[in-house]
């Protein structure tokens, strides 16, 4: 496997002192399909770095599990973005009452893990077309893809669900090695 386009500051030797497993997941699933450890035969994969300035040393890379995308909700919210498709983790900190105006959604608040300052997102699960997340409970870790929309509470992730007249990129929330979607 080759890696490509790699900002000589960084430099290949870093990334892989650093512990960093490659893989891939399917464009359309999400799911990891294989990792460079696991002997598929994975295409060769762009590395795109935009800002290295403050990565001087491996010590300063973290490894967040591959279905962690946090940084790309941190970034929606400090530039105030709204429908950015987000995949991301965190713990739940609190359950809300179901918002039945409309569409019934169920509510939850989840911390983003690997996250300074600490922040939170409001998950809104549409229960009228996805199976509620029964057994979900505070402390309760989730993995969840879906949209994000910018408030200044800390944002909104919503469609994690199927889309059924299929306009829409499919979300899910994953709790306790189920998917509900």
């Amino acid at each position: 496997m080759t890696v490509r386009n790699m900002t000589p500051k960084l430099g290949l030797a870093l990334l892989l002192s650093s512990g960093i497993i490659l893989s891939a997941c399917d464009p359309k699933t999400g799911e990891a399909i294989g990792t460079l450890e696991s002997g598929s035969n994975l295409s060769n994969i762009e590395i795109e770095v935009e800002d290295t300035s403050a990565v001087t040393d491996a010590k300063d890379l973290k490894a967040f599990p591959i279905a962690c995308r946090n940084g790309v909700i941190m970034q929606a919210f400090e530039q105030q973005r709204h429908s950015i498709q987000v995949r991301g983790c965190g713990q739940v900190t609190a359950v809300l009452a179901d918002d039945n105006k409309g569409s019934r959604h169920q509510r939850f608040i989840v911390q983003l893990e690997g996250v300074e300052p600490k922040h939170t997102v409001l998950i809104a699960h549409n229960i009228d077309l996805a199976p509620r997340v029964d057994a979900l409970q505070k402390g309760d870790e989730v993995i969840f893809y879906g949209q994000y929309e910018y408030n200044p509470q800390g944002g909104v992730v919503h469609w994690t669900h199927h889309d059924p007249a299929a306009r829409h990129q499919h979300g899910w929330i994953e709790h306790n090695g189920q998917r509900f979607q």
